[in-house]
């Protein structure tokens, strides 16, 4: 069944808005079903009016045990908006855009790029069947991230030794990852993590893209 969010609720019903009764109208939905995502809760809908009439509540639980967020550097429009697909895709709970030293990309372009960010988020959340939306915070610049307050946390780094490779061992609930751009991070980015209480983890021997190591995190965090 196809799967919408909707954000409005009167009794047994949900108000659609525009953007999504456009989308019914393309899939040429009327006497099918489909699933209304409310509250991070999913019904059985029907269409009547223009309106989603419930027919029941659904018990189904997508998401991961574990609450993790991606800190990732802004890399190549194209390759960061992959990213957002499939981080969400994948289970991330929140993501966080950075500025670094090898960072291409200013703030304020990034900043002009929101809306459509979140577009794809809530798209890939609706493919995907996620109960929740993750939250894209407004980007930062790597300082910034670095005083976030994360009981468990994480910076995937090439140099670092092999013996503290990325193992499911690592993960708990409040864990977040920071993924470099293409490039990778300056010595000293690395020795101010490491002084403010972030651990380096190794992805392996082989150096990953940037989109591919937040893959590969993430791929692992929620086996």
């Amino acid at each position: 069944m196809h799967r919408f969010f909707v954000t409005k609720k009167i009794n047994n019903t949900f108000i659609l808005d525009e953007k999504v009764l456009n989308h019914i109208k393309v899939l040429r939905i009327k006497n099918d079903f489909f699933i209304c995502n409310y509250n991070n809760e999913f019904y059985k809908c029907k269409l009547e009016n223009k309106i989603a009439i419930i027919v029941e509540k659904l018990n189904i639980d997508n998401e991961f045990k574990n609450e993790v967020v991606l800190a990732m550097a802004l890399i190549n429009p194209k390759n960061f908006e992959l990213v957002l697909q499939k981080a969400t895709e994948l289970g991330a709970t929140k993501i966080i855009p950075f500025i670094s030293k090898f960072s291409n990309f200013k703030k304020d372009f990034a900043l002009k790029k929101i809306e459509r960010w979140n577009e794809i988020i809530l798209n890939a959340s609706s493919q995907s069947f996620r109960n929740k939306v993750p939250i894209l915070e407004k980007p930062l610049d790597f300082s910034q991230v670095l005083d976030l307050n994360y009981e468990y946390k994480y910076i995937a780094y090439e140099n670092t030794d092999l013996s503290k490779e990325l193992n499911t061992n690592l993960f708990c609930s409040n864990s977040i990852f920071i993924i470099g751009p293409e490039g990778g991070f300056f010595q000293d980015e690395i020795k101010t993590a490491i002084e403010k209480g972030w651990k380096t983890i190794s992805l392996g021997k082989r150096i990953l893209r940037s989109e591919t190591a937040a893959f590969f995190v993430l791929s692992r965090v929620n086996e």
